[in-house]
């Protein structure tokens, strides 16, 4: 029975994923490139990836009620349906970061209510040392955790395929840490991206909003999960770090040089990485390095965990030098094609 579920999950999935263009359309949910100076694809695409996200999270809610199979799975899938809903509501309306924040915080908030299981109020790292963070302290810095991955996959989503293999890489390396329920909830998920990434790839659809929050509080609240869970080989708090750096790192990077330039830190430019190598490298070169990156990290750390603090350092060493090098790049075609005007 359970697999039948999650098998309807994902028929429900692909005819959506089909239907994208009208299902958009009677949704409000088109992204319009008319409407945003710093879009480049040419046509409105729909944002329904969330739709789609949430048809693969109903089928394993529901076959958690129906069977039992996954039920600790079950406030995520709940609380990131309500973040996704606040997602495709920002999609259509164009709320507030102000008022963004604190619903996040507070779908957050609750998650941590239903599943005290996810408080970090220790972390433990690869170097021997051990932090002690209390319980209030725990509670911040878990809730911190889980916004900051949020806002850094959203403002990861600006190419195809972008967070989808990101989700992708991730969801494989938690699939390889455990056994039994969970194994399966992360492989049919890891089922679930594919087949969206399939119509994201040759722009039928985009995540949008809804999507992205949907799928980083997923992959955050897993994280954390593997942190505090018998894994099949010791998970520390720099393990985590390794996992998602990318998004992470350049999300800060970025926030650090808009706020600099005294500019909003959420003002939508293309300053992003992924940014500077589609347009310096090749359109594909921001897909290629992102999964290189964090899937030869990943599993680099699940090999030898005791270093997740050397390849986390490797790991900002590459992104320095990638950053570097297409910035300047970027800065040099920009000369040129001035030159060339003149």
């Amino acid at each position: 029975m359970y697999e039948l579920i999650l098998f309807l999950g994902l028929i429900f999935a692909f005819v959506a994923g089909l239907k994208a263009k009208p299902v958009g359309v009677a949704m409000g949910l088109l992204d319009d490139p008319k409407a945003e100076a710093h879009k480049k694809h040419a046509d409105a695409v729909p944002q329904v990836g969330s739709v789609l996200l949430f048809c693969g999270l109903v089928a394993l809610a529901v076959g958690a009620f129906v069977t039992g199979k996954g039920a600790g799975f079950l406030p995520v899938i709940l609380c990131a349906g309500m973040l996704g809903a606040l997602g495709i509501i920002d999609d259509r309306l164009k709320l507030s970061w102000g008022r963004r924040f604190i619903l996040m915080w507070l779908i957050i908030a609750a998650l941590l209510f239903l599943f005290p299981g996810l408080l970090i109020d220790q972390l433990s790292w690869s170097w021997g040392q051990m932090t002690d963070l209390g319980f209030w302290g725990g509670i911040g810095f878990t809730a911190l955790c889980l916004v900051g991955l949020v806002i850094a996959l959203n403002m990861m989503d600006g190419f195809n395929g972008g967070i989808l293999s990101q989700g992708i890489v991730w969801l494989l390396v938690f699939s390889s840490l455990v056994t039994g329920e969970m194994m399966v909830v992360f492989l049919y998920l890891t089922l679930v991206l594919l087949l969206i990434l399939g119509f994201n790839l040759p722009s039928r659809l985009f995540m949008g909003d809804g999507g992205a929050y949907a799928l980083g509080l997923i992959m955050g609240a897993s994280a954390i999960m593997m942190y505090g869970a018998e894994t099949s080989v010791p998970i520390y708090a720099d393990t985590i770090v390794v996992w998602l750096a990318l998004p992470v790192f350049d999300c800060l990077r970025v926030i650090a040089r808009r706020k600099i330039k005294g500019l909003s830190p959420f003002l939508p430019q293309r300053d992003h990485l992924h940014h500077l190598l589609m347009k310096t490298v090749h359109p594909w070169a921001a897909l290629v390095f992102s999964v290189v990156y964090t899937g030869a990290a990943g599993f680099a750390a699940l090999k030898r965990p005791d270093l997740s603090w050397l390849i986390v350092l490797v790991q900002l060493a590459v992104l320095a030098l990638a950053v570097f090098v297409t910035s300047k790049r970027a800065s040099m075609e920009d000369r040129q094609k001035l030159a060339a005007a003149e």
